[in-house]
């Protein structure tokens, strides 16, 4: 039990410096503004989508894989982190998406490069990208102050029938 607490602890670690690094030198590529994304996210939901395909993502100029990910109907940024053990988020990421955790949950200490932080293990109902859909992932929810970026880990990635590079391009198959 003590080993799976510091394997978990040890890819939140990687995660949560990889996102630290990230969101230190992204620029959000989503134009618009928060109303406009809203309605849009409205509208998205109200079609039907048949969700079982293929998706590419070819990597930014810095060689990352970013795209647009649902997760329960939620749009967000995501950057895909083979290093990371599950999906990390943090609570207002978790709120807007509906995941309602307590305080009591927060049970998880998690090393940082900005220090130490709680983390609560969560379940995601739904994560989507494009025409591929993963329900029930599990994710680690960390503070805010911890985490500015979503990173889609192997708790998604694992779920897949297969997730493979193809001459740089990350393809997921559902």
């Amino acid at each position: 039990m003590l080993r799976q607490i510091f394997v978990f602890c040890a890819a939140a670690f990687a995660a949560v410096a990889a996102s630290d690094f990230i969101s230190n030198h992204t620029v959000d590529p989503r134009p618009g503004n928060a109303v406009a994304m809203q309605a849009q996210d409205e509208q998205a939901a109200a079609r039907p989508v048949a969700l079982s395909g293929t998706e590419r993502l070819a990597p930014d100029a810095r060689g990352h894989h970013i795209a647009e990910f649902r997760l329960n109907n939620l749009r967000v940024s995501g950057l895909i982190d083979t290093g990371a053990t599950t999906v990390a988020i943090n609570e207002s990421t978790a709120r807007r998406a509906g995941i309602r955790l307590s305080p009591a949950d927060f049970t998880h200490p998690v090393q940082t490069a900005n220090g130490t932080v709680m983390g609560a293990r969560a379940v995601i109902g739904e994560v989507r990208v494009g025409t591929v859909r993963v329900r029930d992932v599990e994710a680690l929810v960390l503070e805010d102050r911890a985490l500015q970026t979503v990173l889609i880990g192997m708790s998604f990635l694992n779920r897949l029938r297969s997730f493979s590079y193809e001459n740089g391009t990350l393809v997921l198959k559902r």
